[in-house]
């Protein structure tokens, strides 16, 4: 109880922590508000044969797609990262000598408040879009929007293990932030244009397996099994990176 209270003082009372939490959320409002205006202007001027934009609840999400699942990973790391620049990371280790305690509760409450963080921007987005729009299946509480509601937050809980591993890994911010998005962004994205065997190695890239489980075709690239089975390879390889984070942790200086 003691780690947990002191986890929590860390992230209440950390400036980075507010704006970039803050920022999600805001981003995903304010694209929802711009993707709502969109489609109402849009429905007052159809053009045939094309598509409506309230086909897919996943319009109304872009802003948490682009900008809110990474904002609060960069928050995780930034709290992990901190304790090593500050230097704070050794006071916790002698109130806890062990280590893996600490960890494992700075673990979950992050876990918990990115996925918290992500589900009110999801909320908050489809309020604001399904307002503007008037599409009557923008909203977080039924049909896709359900399922959006619950997945991305488990897909973001699971992306921060992965960033927490690499954050005790790197053991700086600007490295692992760098590291993450470009593997998120470039490699993921660029891996499938190798000769050869590219289509069959991009099918086994992490964030791509869980970008297919919370968005389904749209998402679906070089995948060829199914959404689960990418929810579990997403899965694995998160908590792999994490227990790399652990281990290393348990054996070097703080």
């Amino acid at each position: 109880m003691t780690l947990l209270k002191s986890e929590w003082i860390k992230l209440t009372t950390t400036q980075s922590a507010y704006w970039l939490y803050g920022l999600a959320i805001v981003f995903a409002v304010g694209l929802g508000a711009i993707v709502g205006q969109f489609e109402q202007v849009s429905a007052g001027e159809p053009v045939a044969g094309a598509p409506g934009g309230g086909s897919d609840p996943l319009f109304a999400l872009m802003g948490v797609t682009v900008f809110t699942v990474f904002l609060v990973w960069i928050a995780a790391i930034v709290s992990v990262t901190g304790e090593y620049r500050y230097h704070t990371l050794k006071a916790t280790f002698l109130v806890a000598p062990a280590r893996w305690p600490a960890i494992v509760t700075k673990t979950a409450l992050l876990t918990v408040a990115s996925m918290l963080v992500t589900a009110v921007s999801i909320i908050l987005a489809f309020v604001v879009a399904g307002g503007l729009s008037g599409v009557d299946s923008w909203t977080a509480f039924s049909g896709d929007g359900l399922k959006y509601l619950w997945r991305f937050p488990v897909y973001t809980g699971l992306g921060t293990l992965a960033v927490l591993g690499l954050a005790y890994i790197m053991r700086n911010a600007a490295g692992a932030i760098a590291l993450l998005l470009v593997w998120t962004l470039g490699v993921e994205s660029m891996v499938m244009m190798i000769p050869k065997f590219g289509e069959d190695l991009a099918g086994w890239m992490p964030f791509t397996n869980g970008d297919f489980w919370t968005q389904g075709e749209i998402a679906q690239g070089a995948i060829t099994w199914g959404e689960w089975p990418a929810l579990a390879w997403y899965a694995v390889v998160c908590v792999a990176l994490w227990a790399g984070g652990l281990a290393l942790t348990m054996r070097r200086d703080a």
